[in-house]
C-alpha cells in the first residue's frame, strides 16, 4: 500500500474577498442613523393630571455654556453671579426646570461646574442640550 502524500490545497482568496466586500456594502447600505433625541429623558404628564396643573406653565431657567463664557437667560455672567442668582431663584421654585444648553466647543469642566451649581441649590429637573454655534 502506498501512502498518499499531503496535497497542498489552495483556498481561492479572491472569492472570499468578494464575499467580505459584499457583506461590508450590505451593512453600510442598511445601517440606520442613530436618533440623538431618542436618548433624552422626557417628562410627560400623567394620564390623570388635573386641568389646573395643565394651566400653570412650568418655570424654565436657561443656562448657556460656551467655550469661554457662561450665560444665564442670554446675559453673560460669571460663576459667582450665576451662583447668587440660582440661590435667589431656588427660594421661589426648586421645582423649576433648568435647561443647560452646551456648545459643542465648550469644555466638559464648564458643563460639570454649571450642573454642580444647579444641583447645589436643589434643582432636580435638569436637562442638557447640545447646541451648534
Amino acid at each position: 500500500m502506498r501512502k498518499r502524500e499531503d496535497e497542498s490545497l489552495s483556498i481561492p482568496m479572491s472569492a472570499m474577498i468578494d464575499v467580505v466586500f459584499l457583506l461590508l456594502i450590505y451593512f453600510i447600505v442598511t445601517m440606520e442613523d442613530e436618533i440623538p433625541e431618542a436618548h433624552l429623558a422626557i417628562n410627560l404628564p400623567s394620564l390623570g393630571a388635573r386641568k389646573q396643573d395643565q394651566s400653570v406653565a412650568p418655570r424654565l431657567l436657561e443656562v448657556q455654556v460656551y467655550k469661554n463664557e457662561l450665560r444665564l437667560r442670554g446675559k453673560i455672567m460669571t460663576y459667582s453671579e450665576i451662583d447668587s442668582f440660582l440661590k435667589r431663584f431656588s427660594s421661589t421654585g426648586k421645582d423649576s426646570t433648568v435647561m443647560v444648553q452646551v456648545s459643542q466647543r465648550a469644555r466638559a469642566q464648564d458643563l460639570v461646574t454649571a450642573l454642580d451649581l444647579c444641583r447645589k441649590h436643589g434643582f432636580n429637573n435638569l436637562n442638557v442640550l447640545t447646541i451648534n454655534d
